[in-house]
């Protein structure tokens, strides 16, 4: 038999001791925060972390971060946390930055995937920090989409996905970033971010030149064993097959895609598309990363067959962008329009 979850449109404080009580008796919920709708549970709760990998269909050696409420709360779930994790913490939270650290013992395996790390964030949206606060307890919480599809930055992206998967799912509105945290992992004078994201690799290079750690991306093509969420799995994509363009090229579409109907996101075209092309444009890079996942959803809601997406210059948030665009498209970049060669190239 389904289980159908209960909507809660405006949370009121009913509504959290509820929520609270589901959490601390092995009930999953889905709740907004700036990044992304999660899909949470207790971390101390084996059998309810079995849920969220159930529901969302998740390969069992993918890593949850978890949240908490405060740096107190950190002490339950991490242990030997460095100065300049806090320094980091200080600066970017409550926000969208996860921070890999050791773990405790208390942790059950299954939520690390068997790493002796966990990654710890405390999120900035109003809903996901009434909750932590009424639940007193760190909450698991992956992205709430099934493994592998755009991540919900829409109440009504959750909805679609969860309905009939989980006991709960909040209405808080869209997410301010529509990208997942920024993960990182300190060793030694390094900072190395593990996935991209909101927070840059500017922004903590600013807060970290005292004292001098060199902050680094992490080069994910040698990965055997996720060392965070967004690893190695492809993630992040449409039914829609993606490819990735650097330039709009409407000749050269009709020549590679012929009747198929085709999806272009792009950043302030006002380039004319022929009546099966749907064209998606934003109006700069925060509204291509907080509406991206948005417009594969209504893309293939559309029917479209083909998804073309604009690359972007790799620094700042277009590091993000890339990275989400790269999985989503499965490092496929179009080629040029050739007799007898493949009809895309990867990225190596």
């Amino acid at each position: 038999m389904k289980k159908h979850a209960i909507i809660i449109r405006s949370i009121k404080k009913k509504d959290l001791e509820d929520i609270a009580l589901c959490i601390r008796n092995g009930g999953i919920v889905v709740f907004p925060t700036e990044t992304v709708y999660g899909l949470g549970a207790n971390v101390f709760d084996s059998r309810a972390i079995e849920k969220i990998f159930r529901a969302k269909g998740r390969p069992s050696d993918n890593p949850l971060i978890v949240h908490v409420y405060n740096l107190a709360q950190l002490e339950l779930v991490a242990k030997d946390v460095p100065e300049v994790a806090i320094k980091l913490f200080k600066k970017f939270s409550p926000g969208p930055l996860t921070i890999v650290l050791p773990k405790k013992d208390t942790v059950p395996s299954i939520v690390t995937a068997g790493l002796p790390t966990i990654a710890v964030r405390i999120p900035s949206h109003p809903v996901a920090r009434a909750i932590l606060k009424e639940v007193k307890l760190p909450i698991a919480a992956p992205s709430a989409n099934i493994s592998g599809r755009p991540s919900p930055t829409t109440f009504e992206m959750a909805k679609r996905e969860m309905e009939n998967r989980v006991d709960f799912i909040i209405d808080g509105g869209d997410c301010k970033f529509g990208l997942e945290s920024t993960v990182v992992q300190i060793k030694e004078s390094e900072v190395i971010i593990l996935r991209p994201g909101a927070i840059t690799k500017e922004m903590l290079q600013s807060v970290l030149l005292h004292p001098h750690y060199i902050v680094k991306q992490f080069d994910e093509v040698k990965v055997s064993k996720p060392l965070s969420p967004g690893q190695k799995y492809a993630h992040y994509k449409p039914f829609a097959e993606v490819y990735i363009v650097d330039k709009i090229d409407i000749e050269k579409i009709k020549k590679l895609f012929g009747n198929k109907k085709i999806g272009i996101l792009t950043i302030d075209s006002r380039s004319l598309v022929p009546e099966n092309v749907i064209l998606k444009s934003f109006k700069n890079l925060s509204d291509y990363a907080k509406n991206l996942y948005r417009a594969f959803v209504e893309m293939d809601s559309s029917g479209v067959e083909v998804i073309l997406v604009q690359s972007v210059p790799e620094k700042g948030i277009g590091r993000a962008i890339m990275n989400r665009l790269l999985k989503a498209a499965e490092n496929k970049y179009l080629n040029d329009v050739q007799e007898n060669i493949p009809l895309y190239i990867l990225k190596q």
